[in-house]
């Protein structure tokens, strides 16, 4: 109320000076004009001059008492305010009653001598903020050395937590939990198991075909019964290996195929080392691809032996079209008449190259034979969330999808970017070829195939560290069946299988004769190929 008399105070005030002043005083613009020498500056302020007058008169001449009186809208937001300062009155008061009853209380109550522990946290509001301030339990005995409110107290306690913490888990870590296997996320248990981390990282990327940037907190729980499931399917056949050599040799302790002696301590190295050959060896495949241009010829029959060009005739009775890339490349690409050829599924590309390896004598392992089934069967599975597809996109070509997949920050990008390029153009430039002509070509071609898979075992022993190392292992070991006598036993036996040109070899003397030739003319073959440069590549020179 003293507020608002004050304010009509001032009004009465503002109103009684306006009044005082109510005469029009005009202003001699004629005369201005004579001192002012910038006439636009002069125009400017008659102008302002005359619209500020024309506003301040329109203003005074409406009747603003009137207006107020009419208004009949708005004074709900008055009451609304009034209502509202109300409860807040009233919410004060409510503060008020508690802290009166919380400090009569705390008076009322007894010495902390008198009463258990139990009794005064559950009656005290003050002994309550105590226990939930003070972290950690404090010996008051001693509070003449330390001050257990002090910060120097609690990064002490802090510090001796830390220290039995990592002498309980073991890991150096600093967190301030002890939560259960199941308690902990996802990044934490693959921190402790980094097996499943592998296994859900492979089942991922080979399901996906995504990005391991990618990999979820969790994945579906129907992914991880197809882990279990394949998990099991590849144990199965192991297991059965395991039984027949543990039996036939009456062994006390044998361990399974792909699997170290000591898993639990030396399982991690192992798995590395594995993973790194079969990284090697894809990469030397490829390289062998790319050195024909095989790599990313979806549409085309790469034809290198005369069986190879005999089986690209039957896919459609000879009426496509042979295609040569050069002198330079040992290889005819088939095109069959018709549609263009569908991209082979994983499961048939595994079951053609199991069914060849067998035609030409050669094997498998069965554990490595049941795991890559089982991945080629998790890759297939793509096509139920891709529209039917596994690797392209409808439309794209393989050579598309490869780059689009690869990162740029991968080691091998460039190469195979400068691969791409150099695709594109041997193609640009390719030769359509009669029967008759590639007929003619094919015995060359087959002779210089014949030469390179010779060349082929130098590069995979002399350049790989991942199979050099085993190579010469391996070498020994021959080396010592012979000079014992009991290598003829073992390849008549089968556990060993040497393949020589499409001949097998069956004699030890032959064998032991072949390696020495192979390791005597690696290391020529190994010079020539580091001598060999990438056309492609120097281009980025």
């Amino acid at each position: 109320a003293e507020e608002f008399r004050l304010l009509r105070a001032r009004d009465s005030s503002v109103s009684a000076t306006v009044a005082a002043h109510s005469h029009e005083v005009k202003i001699d613009w004629k005369a201005w004009e004579g001192k002012i020498s910038n006439k636009e500056t002069l125009s400017c302020l008659k102008d302002f001059h005359a619209q500020q007058t024309a506003l301040l008169d329109a203003v005074l001449k409406e009747d603003h008492l009137t207006a107020v009186k009419g208004q009949k809208e708005g004074w709900e937001l008055y009451d609304n305010a009034k209502e509202s300062c109300s409860k807040s009155v009233e919410k004060s008061q409510t503060i008020l009653r508690n802290g009166a009853r919380a400090l009569w209380i705390s008076f009322q109550n007894p010495p902390v001598s008198l009463v258990s522990q139990n009794e005064w946290l559950d009656t005290d509001q003050y002994w309550q903020a105590f226990v939930e301030k003070h972290h950690y339990y404090h010996n008051h005995i001693a509070s003449a050395v330390e001050d257990p409110e002090s910060k120097e107290y609690d990064a002490k306690q802090k510090a001796d937590l830390q220290k039995k913490w990592e002498a309980f888990d073991g890991r150096g870590t600093t967190r301030q939990n002890n939560k259960l296997l199941y308690q902990r996320p996802s990044f934490e248990y693959y921190d402790v198991y980094r097996g499943p981390l592998i296994e859900h990282m492979i089942f991922y990327l080979t399901k996906t075909g995504g990005d391991a940037r990618t990999f979820p907190e969790t994945m579906p729980v129907q992914w991880f019964a197809e882990i279990y499931d394949t998990r099991f399917k590849v144990y199965n056949v192991l297991q059965r290996r395991k039984r027949q050599a543990q039996e036939a040799a009456l062994s006390r302790d044998c361990h399974m195929d792909f699997h170290p002696h000591d898993l639990e301590h030396d399982g991690e190295a192992y798995y590395s080392k594995l993973i790194a050959k079969e990284s090697a060896l894809t990469e030397v495949t490829m390289g062998r691809l790319m050195g024909n241009y095989i790599l990313f010829s979806d549409a085309y029959i790469p034809v290198q032996t005369g069986q190879a060009f005999y089986r690209a005739l039957q896919a459609d009775g000879g009426k496509g079209t042979f295609y040569s890339l050069g002198s330079d490349v040992y290889c005819l690409f088939y095109k069959p008449a018709g549609e263009a050829l569908a991209m082979p599924d994983p499961t048939e590309c595994f079951h053609s190259l199991a069914d060849y390896a067998s035609l030409t004598g050669r094997r498998f392992e069965v554990g490595y034979a049941a795991v890559m089934e089982a991945f080629t069967e998790v890759l297939e599975s793509r096509k139920e969330g891709l529209g039917g597809s596994w690797f392209t996109a409808p439309g794209e070509s393989s050579k598309d999808a490869f780059m689009r997949r690869l990162k740029k920050s991968d080691p091998a990008y460039e190469i195979f970017k400068a691969y791409s390029e150099e695709y594109t153009e041997k193609w640009a430039g390719a030769k359509a070829l009669s029967m008759e002509q590639a007929m003619a070509e094919m015995p060359e071609i087959e002779r210089k195939y014949n030469l390179e898979c010779q060349e082929y075992g130098s590069v995979l022993f002399g350049l790989s560290d991942e199979f050099s190392a085993a190579g010469k292992m391996e070498q020994e070991q021959l080396a010592k069946l012979a000079d014992q006598g009991t290598l003829q036993a073992q390849i008549d036996s089968g556990a060993y299988v040497a393949i020589e040109g499409s001949s097998k070899i069956t004699s030890a003397g032959d064998l032991t004769k072949a390696v020495e030739e192979f390791e005597s003319s690696k290391d020529k073959s190994v010079d020539a190929i580091l001598a060999t440069k990438l056309p492609a590549l120097e281009k980025k020179k």
